[in-house]
């Protein structure tokens, strides 16, 4: 169906196109000279020998010559066809417009005088250059809209991929806070068995979709958070909050849990006893801010902060979404991981 879409949009093109250069000469012929019908069947006696020339040019000459930068022989073959047609379009309006409206001229194929033929030359050559400007045009547009779909397939897959990273790299240090957790509390395990399921299925099925719900992407969060907090029990402080309404508002899924999960596993150590992290998310009616600290051990400062898997993928995501209209800054203190964070919401 789609390909006689294609060839039906096709033929109207080239029945615009002739219409409008049939009109337009009328138009142009009909100023100097105001006899339109001489000049409609002039053109329409004329149409047959202009067609074979736009279309030799345009599916001759064009591809297999010009393109190919070939011009000598382009100019030859172009010679050609013009000499050929000229002496048609001459043959049909002698044939033709002579015996309806200058039967007292005798009807000479080859005039004594040759400048009788510059029109006809002229009519052909402008008529076919019209249309190899109008197909290179064409064809151009194509090339970019063409270029710009698969530039844009290329950045979907691109973040469908690093999606995919996120997620495995998620799990894993989740599954083995689990883990740790069976061994350590069995009766908390099944809680955080529900946590987990809960996040699972929102990262499986909620977070593909390419904007969600600003609360829904919160929850999971929280989610997480849960998790952690019963993993490191009194030995972290944490301080999490969230002002604004999240209501009827969208972001794309899962930018801000990487930074969270990140200050988790750099700003806790077994050898560092005043391990905190301070979470504070503003909601305005435009922006998401958020702003994240989260303790470090100072000679570790390197190690730590920014350069995981996520926070390389969701510095990714957020280029390839928000563009330049997003606010990300990383500072690092004497014993402090610093994270300002701001991206545009969308209303649905």
């Amino acid at each position: 169906m789609d390909a006689i879409f294609q060839v039906v949009n096709k033929i109207s093109g080239h029945l615009l196109f002739w219409l409008l250069y049939v009109s337009f000469t009328v138009a142009i012929y009909y100023v100097q000279e105001p006899n339109l019908g001489l000049h409609i069947v002039y053109e329409l006696a004329s149409l047959p020998a202009k067609l074979i020339s736009v279309y030799v040019t345009l599916y001759f000459i064009l591809p297999n010559f010009l393109l190919k930068k070939k011009y000598v022989q382009a100019a030859i073959q172009f010679g050609l066809i013009l000499l050929i047609c000229v002496f048609l379009l001459r043959m049909c309006v002698l044939n033709t417009v002579y015996p309806l409206y200058f039967p007292e001229i005798e009807n000479v194929l080859v005039p004594d005088d040759l400048a009788k033929l510059v029109s006809p030359f002229l009519d052909l050559i402008i008529v076919s250059s019209l249309a190899v400007v109008i197909k290179l045009l064409k064809d151009r547009e194509q090339q970019e809209r063409n270029r710009l779909s698969q530039e844009k397939s290329n950045i979907q897959n691109e973040l469908q991929l690093l999606k995919s990273q996120l997620h495995p790299h998620f799990l894993f240090n989740t599954l083995n806070g689990l883990y740790a957790q069976i061994l350590n509390n069995p009766n908390s395990a099944a809680e955080m068995v529900i946590k987990l399921s809960d996040l699972l299925r929102y990262i499986i099925y909620e977070a593909r979709s390419p904007l969600v719900n600003v609360e829904d992407d919160l929850e999971c969060i929280k989610n997480y958070i849960a998790l952690e907090q019963v993993r490191y029990g009194t030995k972290l402080k944490l301080s999490w909050s969230i002002t604004g309404a999240t209501t009827h508002k969208k972001i794309p899924p899962l930018l801000l849990l990487p930074f969270i999960e990140n200050s988790f596993k750099h700003g806790i150590s077994k050898d560092y006893k005043k391990c905190w992290i301070k979470c504070k998310i503003n909601l305005s009616n435009t922006m998401l801010e958020m702003d994240l600290k989260n303790s470090m051990v100072p000679c570790h400062q390197e190690e730590n902060g920014m350069h995981g898997i996520g926070i390389q993928n969701v510095e990714q995501r957020l280029k390839y979404n928000f563009q330049e209209q997003f606010h990300l800054t990383k500072k690092i203190a004497e014993d402090c991981y610093h994270i300002m964070l701001k991206i545009p919401i969308v209303k649905p």
